[in-house]
Order: structure tokens, then sequence, then C-alpha cells
């Protein structure tokens, strides 16, 4: 782990390839780059769903995430473990191509794996939900504890209508951004110096999100946000 820390921190000079490599390698040899527990993503967002929304909602995600989940859950038990970390180490490099796309990209924007978990996000995007940045970083916090009930509901069944359609990876919707009361309450805990013990998760497959609000950023998170965006999907 030390390794790792060092390295990230100052990897050797050479090409943005070359650097990635080293962080990489580091990681794996640290035993941080490892297969994701997908059941983990899962279970979180059951537990989100139970508390915070309404039976009628859940029942329709649930309806959703019932088409695809066997799915994807058929396809990692045909995968050996080097196929799994080859597919993180797909994912750290889409995390690095990112790096200098949201730096340019003008617009509120953010990438999270296909449970939810944002991994990635621009300084307008966490302006306009009224989260601070680093919590937009290692699966802190997820796209649908950012999005009003009626919202969340509508993404996951645009995301269930082009998840296995190879002719279709994009979404042009609307949403209302709502931090949620465990986004909130988990911002409230890390000002209070009180830490984070949150599950963090991983999937197969990565969004990217881009919008444009009609109103400015909220001053406190929880206020309603209502914003035009679309969602692309990167399959591997």
């Amino acid at each position: 782990t030390e390794r790792f820390v060092l390295t990230a921190a100052d990897p050797n000079d050479g090409t943005s390839e070359d650097k990635l490599r080293q962080i990489i390698n580091a990681k794996y040899e640290a035993g941080i780059l490892k297969p994701y527990n997908y059941v983990n993503g899962y279970a979180r967002m059951q537990q989100f769903m139970e508390t915070n929304l309404g039976r009628a909602s859940i029942m329709r995600i649930l309806d959703v995430v019932n088409t695809f989940r066997p799915t994807f859950r058929s396809i990692a038990q045909a995968l050996t473990d080097i196929d799994l970390l080859l597919v993180e180490e797909g994912f750290e490099r889409l995390l690095l191509d990112y790096d200098a796309v949201f730096n340019a990209f003008g617009v509120p924007a953010c990438l999270w794996r296909r449970t939810g978990e944002i991994y990635k996000a621009n300084r307008e995007f966490a302006d306009l939900v009224g989260v601070p940045l680093s919590f937009f970083h290692e699966g802190r916090v997820c796209i649908y504890e950012i999005m009003s009930e009626a919202s969340a509901v509508n993404y996951w069944e645009k995301y269930g209508e082009i998840a296995f359609d190879a002719s279709q990876k994009a979404v042009l919707t609307t949403c209302v951004l709502q931090t949620s009361a465990s986004v909130r309450s988990l911002v409230h805990r890390a000002a209070k110096g009180l830490g984070d013990a949150r599950p963090m998760s991983s999937s197969r497959m990565a969004l990217a999100i881009s919008g444009v609000a009609d109103q400015p950023s909220p001053s406190q998170p929880g206020r309603p946000v209502r914003c035009c965006f679309s969602f692309t999907l990167r399959r591997d």
C-alpha cells in the first residue's frame, strides 16, 4: 500500500500511458486493484430505495433491474479473475481519459459505474448539485442519491431500454437533481471530522452525464434543480 501511495503521488517521468501503467501495477501489487463484488452495489441501491423511495417507485425500478442483472451476473460468472482485473484496468484508463475532457468541459458532467457509484465529476457538476467535488470520487455518492424520486425511476427505465441495444448508447431526457438526506448527512459528518464509513463500489459499465440547469446552483444541498441532461453508456 505504501508503494502505491508513493507511485500515485509521484510516478516516474514518461507518457500518460506509462504513468497509468505504473499506477495500475502498483495498485495490483498492493492488492487494491481486484475484481469487484457487484452484489454490494445492488445491495447498497436496495437499501437506499427501501429508505428513501415509495413502494410503487421501488417496484418500477426493480422491474427494470431484474431484466438486466441476471445477464450481467451470467457474464461475470463466465469471466476469470484475470478477465475481471482487466475490466478494472480498463475502467482506470477510462477515468484518466476523462480527466482532460472534464477539465475542458464547460457544462456539469460526471461519470459513474453501472450500479450508480460516481467516480469522477467536474467542478461545474459539484457546484450545480451543491456538494463538494471531493465527494464525487471512489463511489462515495451514487447518481440515484442526487436525483428526485421520479427522476431516479425515469433514469433506470431509460437505462433499461438501451442497456443491451448495441445500436443505442445515449439518452437525452430531463431530471430534477436533489441530494438525498443520506448525502447531506455524509457531507455534514465529513465537515464534523467524523469520516465516511460507507462502502465503495464499482461495476463493469461506466456512464457519463452532462446537463444544463435552468436555474443557478443551489446554495444548500437538497434544493431541487431542474435539468435537461444526457447520459452515455461506455460498453467494455
